[in-house]
């Protein structure tokens, strides 16, 4: 014989059966969506009513139905009432499978670019030639890891209503020539998202042209020994740099706590030598 369900049930009990914490549901008590009875020794008891209701509450809130909203309703509930409810609630779901789309989007563009990066090789000089790209920037002097990573979080913060997913952001930072010319490496002076459209106002523009350019895994200690090979390979082949040395980094710490695994790209604007007989 089955057993017959309970006139009235204890908070931790709700609470328990609905998954909703004790301190919600005398929130709930407190704005007036709940109005459980008392007891002579003054515990709240709930009725099969108020579990209806909990139940409504908890279905709405799934979907980010404002709680005086929800409040609105339940105080006057009417067929025409519903009926306005289940459009708000078609909408909501509406936005949230956009939502998700876009979060799958984003997901996918990710895990391309990690793909891209796990067969990408290493250690050769190419000469590259790139659009222009438009970028967003905060200048600071970085040494350590965590000021890059404060940087990073601090520039996204800034810019995230319009450019929200910063997994899938092409992110730089500018070398200091300075420090390096005198032996120290690592030391950065600002980094900068590179847009993905125009919809973003940027701060400045990485010009369309030939950039030297130098692939390597692992270590950021080692960006000073490959910018002076840069720089000799530059000379020896009469390539004019005409700008401050990058970095762009295709896998860093957002994808792995491995250093070894880390894949950068070191970017030298140039300019290529005259032929013979040109103006």
């Amino acid at each position: 014989m089955s057993e017959r369900p309970k006139r009235s049930y204890r908070i931790g009990e709700i609470a328990k059966l609905f998954g909703i914490g004790i301190d919600s549901l005398r929130y709930y008590e407190r704005i007036g969506i709940l109005s459980p009875r008392r007891e002579v020794n003054g515990y709240r008891t709930y009725a099969l009513e108020d579990m209806c209701r909990i139940a409504l509450i908890k279905e709405l809130r799934r979907l980010d139905v404002p709680m005086q909203q929800i409040k609105d309703y339940v105080d006057d509930q009417t067929v025409e009432g519903t009926v306005r409810l289940i459009g708000r609630e078609i909408e909501l779901v509406d936005q949230r499978i956009e939502e998700l789309q876009e979060r799958k989007r984003t997901m996918r563009e990710r895990l391309e670019g990690i793909e891209r990066a796990q067969a990408q090789k290493t250690g050769g000089f190419s000469l590259v030639h790139h659009p222009a790209r438009r970028c967003v920037e905060l200048a600071a002097r970085l040494e350590r890891d965590e000021e890059m990573d404060f940087a990073i979080q601090r520039l996204h913060k800034r810019h995230e209503d319009e450019i929200p997913h910063l997994g899938t952001l092409a992110i730089g930072a500018f070398l200091s020539t300075e420090d390096l010319c005198s032996g120290k490496t690592n030391i950065y002076e600002a980094v900068f998202f590179v847009l993905p459209d125009d919809a973003v106002a940027c701060d400045f523009e990485l010009s369309a042209g030939p950039y030297l350019t130098y692939w390597y895994r692992g270590s950021y200690q080692q960006n000073g020994t490959i910018l002076n090979r840069m720089l000799r390979y530059a000379d020896e082949h009469a390539l004019n740099v005409v700008g401050d040395p990058f970095e762009i980094y295709a896998v860093d710490n957002r994808d792995t706590s491995v250093e070894e695994e880390f894949l950068t790209r070191v970017e030298l604007p140039v300019a290529l030598p005259c032929r013979a007989g040109s103006k």
